[in-house]
């Protein structure tokens, strides 16, 4: 394998014209980020005046020559961002009275960004971004030509780039023309960076995967991406390039195209690799003799891109499901996992990702169901994330390939069920002494009584009440949170504090609409018909759970609703509220939630 690797100046890279080809990621560097930094790092090795200013390297670029050009393999974005400041650098310079000195600085960079080819009687410019999103923006910004309206993520993080590096630059113009062209001297002589030279993609492609192989973690999706063309035969070359712009295309749609790395690591562990891992450790592995293996993108790197950009697919459906927050979504139980596991949860998607590519959004939708029950019980036992990727890593062998919402069931009932049954007498124990802080963030907690508001309302045969409408509610505090005056009658706690552990409770707590919440709030006299009073505004509500409170509600005779106060998860009713009342309320509640958040259609205890 025949490298060149040569140190040149910025001024040296007049020597080649460069070629990003369409198939290399766009131009991903923030303004307050990679850019400031890039600007931050000169300016901390440039000193105006000095005589003997000591030179800075910035990086390197791996390229390969193609025909009179040369593709960029590597390094690219600081590349972009090089000739960014150069049109910066000659934009505020042509506006200025030069001497000698700074008007060849000025010819410098303008011969530098383009130039008239004798042989092609054509324009030939520095950089050419062939990608798509480019949309020739920076050929405008070389050409000195109006620039076309940011119509990408890629055209306005260049536009951004370019205002941010021109802002910077006038800063020294501010301070004297003379230090502005003493930066443009310092920037064309006295920044290095090393130019790799390769004979061909396939070695160019090996040396960028040996260079960044230590910072795998920061680079595992772009070695992936440059590890399967480098496999690549044939036709596969454009049908790689074409479904790694779609898989490109679904994780911005998840809002984490600039962040890929938490899709792979779900998508290997999910489908390929069993037992956890690390970001940093995700291309250790791909490139091992078992990443190798079981990749097979030796062989079949067209076949892996396709897989990739499948799990991309339902990897962003199912993030957008989960942060959906409303009704009418394809995945209902993922929404649900989202008010349930709070919205920003990903680690379901480690068991969702594992079903076979071919499977239904219905098939997709039951292991939701059982895995919204699954968190349900594990939130309510406080029990911590991480142990829920160890258990869910192990559970994903198990669903791998699986279609049928039978053999999902199967899986969960051999995994699942025995795990949280093991937990039961403990979950019974816990949720009795819960408090309404325990679902924290509060839509959580509407969330959780408002699911078992639906599963009242389904005994019952009658329609549920959707999420945006559930999340609209607002949460009463039976026992007032403020009683008139602070006045707390003996018969209802002996002191504000044992008050305050009644209020607090799980079962002091109901859905309540907004227009009703304002009538119940007037009744906090405790030493009054507060509570007769409050349930007389309890019977005006839509909500089934609160109606219930209202000992005398009744709709008919021999009704389902009539029948449902007399079971287990629905008593509710009661004459007079306090300690005993909230205790026999959250035993309710528990028995509701019980047949609420179900396995397979069966209560846990079952």
């Amino acid at each position: 394998m025949e490298v060149k690797a040569q140190v040149h100046t910025i001024e040296k890279l007049k020597d080649y014209h460069f070629l990003v080809p369409d198939y290399q990621r766009e131009y991903v560097w923030e303004v307050d980020d990679q850019v400031e930094q890039f600007l931050a790092d000169i300016a901390n090795e440039f000193d105006p005046g000095a005589k003997d200013p000591s030179s800075y390297f910035i990086g390197s670029i791996i390229i390969v020559k193609n025909g009179s050009k040369y593709d960029v393999i590597d390094g690219q974005q600081r590349l972009t961002t090089t000739v960014i400041t150069m049109c910066a650098l000659r934009d505020l310079l042509k506006d200025q009275v030069l001497d000698q000195v700074q008007e060849h600085y000025l010819k410098t960079i303008q011969s530098w960004l383009s130039s008239f080819d004798m042989q092609s009687k054509q324009v030939q410019v520095r950089l050419e971004l062939q990608y798509e999103e480019s949309k020739d923006f920076l050929l405008q910004l070389i050409l000195g030509k109006a620039l076309p309206p940011s119509s990408t993520l890629s055209i306005e993080r260049m536009r951004a780039a370019y205002d941010r590096i021109r802002q910077h630059l006038q800063n020294y113009l501010d301070a004297g023309l003379g230090v502005l062209a003493e930066y443009a001297y310092y920037f064309l002589t006295k920044i290095d960076l090393v130019v790799i030279e390769s004979e061909n993609l396939s070695s160019a492609l090996k040396i960028f995967e040996t260079i960044n192989q230590r910072g795998a973690g920061l680079n595992a999706m772009d070695l992936v991406k440059n590890l399967l063309f480098s496999k690549a035969k044939g036709n596969d070359f454009a049908r790689i390039k074409d479904k790694w712009k779609d898989l490109t295309g679904h994780l911005q749609r998840a809002r984490e195209g600039d962040s890929p790395l938490r899709f792979l690591r779900y998508f290997l562990m999910a489908r390929h690799f069993d037992g956890i891992l690390r970001e940093d450790e995700l291309y250790k592995w791909i490139i091992s003799v078992e990443g190798k293996k079981r990749l097979r993108y030796e062989e079949a790197p067209y076949e892996l891109a396709v897989e990739l950009e499948r799990g991309a697919r339902r990897y962003a459906d199912l993030v957008c499901a989960t942060e959906l927050q409303n009704d009418g979504g394809d995945y209902p139980a993922v929404t649900r996992i989202g008010f349930m596991n709070k919205i920003k949860s990903r680690q379901h998607l480690i068991l969702l990702l594992a079903l076979d590519h071919t499977s239904t959004a219905d098939a997709i939708n039951y292991l939701a169901q059982q895995i919204e029950s699954f968190f349900f019980y594990s939130n309510t036992l406080g029990i911590q994330a991480k142990n829920n990727e160890r258990l869910f890593v192990q559970w994903a062998v198990q669903l791998r390939g699986l279609k049928s919402e039978a053999e999902i069931a199967s899986v969960v009932d051999a995994t699942l069920r025995p795990y949280l049954q093991d937990k039961l007498g403990e979950f019974r124990q816990r949720f009795l002494t819960l408090r309404d802080n325990d679902y924290h963030p509060l839509y959580r907690l509407r969330y959780v009584l408002g699911r078992m508001e639906n599963k009242l309302l389904a005994l019952c045969n009658t329609p549920q009440k959707g999420l945006r409408y559930i999340d609209g509610l607002q949460i009463e505090h039976i026992l007032p949170q403020t009683p008139r005056d602070g006045a707390i009658p003996p018969a209802l706690a002996a002191n504000r504090a044992e008050y305050e552990g009644h209020v607090y409770r799980l079962g002091n707590v109901t859905l309540l609409e907004s227009v009703i919440n304002q009538a119940v709030n007037k009744h906090n006299d405790l030493h009054g018909s507060w509570f007769t009073d409050k349930q007389e505004e309890y019977a005006k509500s839509g909500l089934l759970s609160t109606q219930l409170l209202d000992h005398t509600f009744a709709i008919g005779v021999n009704t389902k609703v009539n029948q449902l106060a007399a079971l287990p998860g629905a008593n509710f009713r009661t004459a007079r509220w306090d300690g005993q009342a909230i205790q026999q309320r959250q035993t309710a509640l528990l028995e509701l939630a019980l047949d609420t958040w179900m396995l397979n259609s069966r209560r846990l205890d079952a």
